[in-house]
């Protein structure tokens, strides 16, 4: 039997292709294998390996199944499995460096081209915007191998201000701020060959721009320099964010007021406030059924009523989920009749009656100055605290202080429990997308202010947070 040329050369394609196929489908499998948890270091859920592993064959399949199709799909996938464990990377810069050594010596992915990848993507929506920052310095810090990298811009005043770093940085570096200035001022620095520094000017939204620096071994710089421009997109997003933001703008007292600052706010009322509720009705349904349970195991309808309770369960689920999903709002779950002292009474009898500890409160100073937006932040700052205090601590005395003074408000919250490390638990809950813990943080950072949160394992935990007076100006 005789074959045309072209049928054989169109059979000798397919043939190449379904070898490509196989090809890249056996070492996507190898990819995911690392991070699956079978070995050390951090875990991409398999719903995230999967729904990548499709993206990545989807990809090969639209680019023509070609040696080039398959180097960007090996490289798609292994940014999305590094973007789903970016807080985790961060934490673990030596676990995260031996990771990406792996997964260029598995699927011939060049460094420079994954870090590319990963430091232009928008990983980090939900963490506060100083902590997404340091983040994304620290993969940065990663993939270039230096030995510190440093963002800066500058005060209102004109004064150079260093932002954030990662690595071995000496702040008070004379060269290192010279060459932040220069940059900023949109002049070249004059980086010689051999130098071991590198930077790049960051242009944003409004004036001023930004600097971005990275110091290390002059092998590279020129490598360093590309990954400073892939980062310096996403930086430059969350510096202009931040200046929207700041309590200083000049916009802001109208902003605070606007529907925009509430929809800003809302993911963390809705978890403060009815999340809470329904997470607590749910808890109390259970509870109720294994009390009940026992008690009516000789009833022949006792099948029916489990069932319904169960059912019932399912519907706070349900109503979970919607809360989850609500993306409008025009008044805070907090802003509640009543003076503030009645309010937090309202949650340490709560808080008292499901865990028998009373916790002792100590307000003063004239809260009846306060915003509602100071006394929805918090409020929303303590409920989230006894929450974890109740769930998590074990303590047997708690302490709640709130004072109003001319500088300001603070407000402490003391418990005597077991402790946690908290930058590994803010770590876990950003990768789980828990917003309690980034809640805090961000609320009172959108009133110009910060939290604190002091604890090690044994205890004691001391959650603080200070915040301006508002409006700035006395009369």
């Amino acid at each position: 039997m005789a074959f045309s040329l072209d049928f054989l050369e169109q059979m000798g394609e397919i043939a190449s292709i379904r070898k490509h196929e196989h090809t890249v489908a056996t070492t996507l499998d190898r990819l995911a294998a690392l991070v699956d948890g079978s070995g050390a270091g951090p875990v991409v859920p398999s719903a995230v390996r999967g729904l990548a592993r499709g993206h990545a064959l989807e990809l090969f399949d639209v680019c023509g199944s070609s040696d080039g199709a398959a180097a960007l799909a090996l490289i798609g996938f292994a940014t999305e499995l590094l973007g789903a464990i970016a807080v985790d990377l961060a934490a673990s810069p030596r676990e995260a460096d031996r990771l990406i050594d792996r997964i260029e010596t598995t699927a011939g992915v060049p460094r420079l081209a994954l870090g590319r990848e990963v430091l232009r993507t928008r990983q980090l929506p939900d963490l506060p915007i100083d902590v997404a920052i340091e983040v994304q310095l620290a993969l940065l810090l990663i993939f270039t191998r230096a030995q510190a990298v440093s963002l800066w811009t500058l005060w209102p005043s004109g004064d150079l201000k260093h932002v954030s770093h990662a690595g071995d940085f000496e702040l008070k570096a004379q060269q290192t701020r010279e060459t932040a200035r220069t940059l900023i001022g949109g002049e070249a620095p004059g980086f010689g060959s051999g130098q071991s520094a590198v930077g790049i000017r960051i242009e944003r939204l409004q004036p001023p721009a930004a600097a971005l620096i990275a110091r290390g071994p002059a092998p590279g710089a020129d490598h360093r320099t590309l990954l400073l421009e892939a980062a310096s997109g996403v930086l430059a997003a969350l510096l202009d964010r931040e200046a929207l933001l700041a309590p200083d703008s000049p916009s802001e007292q109208t902003m605070m007021s606007s529907v925009d600052r509430r929809l800003a706010r809302l993911r963390f009322d809705l978890h403060d406030g009815p999340q809470q509720d329904v997470h607590l009705l749910a808890q109390d349904l259970r509870l109720f059924r294994e009390q009940l349970r026992p008690l009516i195991a000789d009833e022949p309808h006792a099948g029916r009523l489990l069932g319904r309770l169960d059912d019932l369960d399912a519907q706070l689920v349900a109503l979970d989920g919607d809360l989850r999903r609500l993306s409008t709002s025009v008044q805070s779950p907090f802003l509640q009749p009543g003076s503030l002292p009645d309010v937090l009474k309202q949650m340490t009898d709560a808080f008292t009656g499901r865990t028998g500890v009373e916790p002792q409160t100590k307000l003063s100073g004239d809260l009846e100055r306060l915003t509602d937006s100071q006394q929805i932040t918090l409020l929303a700052l303590i409920r989230e605290a006894l929450s974890n205090i109740r769930e998590h601590s074990e303590a047997r005395t708690v302490t709640i202080t709130i004072s109003a003074k001319r500088r300001g408000v603070e407000a402490r919250i003391t418990d005597d429990g077991c402790g946690f490390d908290p930058e590994t638990t803010l770590v876990r809950a950003a990768r789980a997308g828990r917003l309690g813990l980034v809640g805090m943080h961000e609320r009172v950072r959108m009133l110009g202010g910060r939290t604190r949160i002091d604890s090690r394992p044994g205890g004691p935990t001391v959650i603080s947070a200070t915040m301006p007076p508002w409006p700035s100006l006395e009369p």
